[in-house]
């Protein structure tokens, strides 16, 4: 498994430390510094998610303003397509829509759905696609039944997605360090990421960072 570190914007060039990057289209609009460390990245040959979702918790598709400005100052290898948390009707649509609107070849489709039915019928209505991702809210009920290559996230643990194949990226080990916790200690779920915290813990999410890249990457 590969791995990608999502990481507050002041701990990038601490936590973000592979070859695999994610990032979000408003904090390369918003941010000079996040903009500059991922085109950074992008010159150095690392491997570009650009996630078309809105900052937050919830999953829902960003402005497209906002994403055709974040494609111009980068140029990723991947883009996820947009997506309703749970919603897999309304996840097809936009999947739809954007693909007429953003004449892109290197996507990668984001499922939905509230059951294992659901998110199937969402995959089947979006065939064709050499990349889908899965993102932690369905890992519960879906993460053993869809073929996917792109898991988002965490959602309980470290060694949830073990073996699974492909690429993970995951802001657990910077939230667990964020509020001084070990990886070993994920119960309960750490609070959501906030992209302009100030550091905190550092080593303990160095830690963090450190064990999570050597478990999936060993």
């Amino acid at each position: 498994m590969k791995v990608g570190i999502i990481a507050p914007i002041k701990l990038l060039s601490k936590c973000c430390i592979t070859s695999t990057q994610y990032c979000l289209p408003r904090l390369l609009v918003e941010s000079e510094e996040y903009k500059r460390f991922y085109q950074g990245a992008s010159k150095r040959g690392h491997y570009i998610i650009l996630d078309t979702v809105k900052v937050g918790w919830k999953r829902e598709p960003e402005d497209y303003s906002i994403v055709r400005e974040a494609l111009g100052i980068i140029k990723p290898s991947l883009v996820v397509t947009p997506s309703y948390m749970y919603d897999y009707q309304r996840t097809i649509r936009a999947h739809q829509n954007f693909k007429r609107k953003f004449k892109l070849t290197n996507l990668a489709v984001c499922l939905e759905g509230t059951c294992l039915k659901e998110v199937q019928k969402c995959q089947k209505a979006l065939p064709g696609f050499k990349s889908y991702a899965l993102p932690a809210h369905l890992y519960r009920f879906a993460k053993d039944s869809v073929r996917v290559n792109l898991y988002l996230d965490n959602s309980t643990s470290i060694e949830e997605l073990d073996p699974f194949e492909g690429t993970l990226v995951t802001s657990l080990p910077v939230r667990l360090g964020l509020v001084g916790r070990l990886l070993s200690d994920y119960s309960p779920s750490p609070p959501s990421l906030g992209f302009y915290e100030e550091p905190k813990f550092l080593e303990v999410v160095e830690r963090n960072v450190k064990g999570v890249i050597s478990y999936y990457e060993r």
